[in-house]
């Protein structure tokens, strides 16, 4: 019960939320990135593997987790709920967009991808893993 009222706060659900989007983000681009190694590169002359790993996927956890306030406004003003197919295809959108930026400043965050269609896939099972994430956090929620 302690832990509900705890995360019940918008700002510490954001934060759990941002955590869970770092740590699924990250497990699922160290796992392409050895299944696809010609497709995705990890690191640079100046980041490790492990920093560009941290680096990019944190960018993606703000991102994604910054998402959600403004979904909660819109659908207030909606007055109407997400159903989970919108879900869905905002973070599609939300992943492929974060994807591609965030290669193209490879430099300085360490990710690169060899084509838009390597993003295209990515956000795919990324937007996949994460609804599979979030729906099992929000039913611990409810315990």
């Amino acid at each position: 019960m302690a832990q509900q009222q705890f995360s019940q706060s918008s700002g510490m659900t954001l934060v759990i939320t941002g955590i869970l989007m770092f740590i699924t983000n990250a497990v699922v681009i160290v796992l392409a990135q050895m299944l696809f190694p010609q497709a995705i590169v990890l690191g640079t002359h100046a980041l490790s593997y492990w920093w560009a790993v941290g680096m990019s996927m944190s960018k993606l956890a703000i991102l994604d987790a910054v998402v959600m306030p403004f979904v909660s406004m819109y659908e207030k003003k909606r007055r109407k709920i997400f159903s989970p197919k919108e879900w869905m295809a905002l973070y599609f959108v939300v992943d492929l967009v974060g994807i591609w930026g965030i290669s193209r400043f490879s430099e300085q965050f360490g990710l690169g991808i060899s084509s838009w269609m390597v993003a295209v896939v990515l956000a795919v099972v990324l937007d996949f893993v994460q609804g599979v994430v979030m729906m099992a956090y929000g039913k611990m929620m409810k315990m």
